[in-house]
């Protein structure tokens, strides 16, 4: 095992993958990534995977975005899937004020060309048929929902 780097990130999650892959993709060589058990075993392991472009505020609709662009080209660049399912997303509403809501995030993350719109509940039926519609007053959905296995 080596001693010294001159970069040395700590945990192996997603976050920490995508830290180094981002650091060696910018030309840095000296790096080691530490991990106490296995890649993933911690808070990654155990997250539901979902991911999706319509938030607030914004700028982290940026990072959703991009994250499902390097999924895409991780795909390409290493021949391998990694788990990453693009679906589409559904945003369930129970009041006005949470439509107005998404109606709101849906307008800020357009200007950054992230695609969404509300629709009815019968197009929720259609989408996915075991949710059940009435308690709901609304939904959103977005073109680049989706969900990843983190552990691939």
């Amino acid at each position: 095992m080596r001693s010294h780097a001159n970069v040395v990130v700590v945990g192996g999650g997603v976050v920490g993958c995508s830290i180094l892959y981002h650091l060696v993709k910018l030309g840095q060589k000296d790096c080691v990534l530490l991990e106490r058990q296995e890649l993933t075993s911690g808070s990654s392991w155990h997250a539901a995977g979902g991911l999706f472009t319509v938030t607030a505020p914004s700028p982290v609709a940026e990072v959703h975005r991009y994250t499902f662009d390097c999924y895409r080209e991780l795909e390409r660049e290493s021949g391998q899937s990694c788990g990453f399912h693009d679906t589409g997303g559904l945003g369930l509403c129970r009041t006005r004020e949470e439509a107005e809501m998404y109606t709101r995030m849906g307008a800020a993350v357009r200007r950054q060309g992230i695609e969404s719109h509300m629709i009815s509940l019968d197009e929720v039926r259609r989408r996915a048929p075991i949710i059940d519609t009435k308690p709901l007053y609304a939904a959103l959905w977005e073109d680049k929902g989706g969900h990843v296995d983190p552990a691939s």
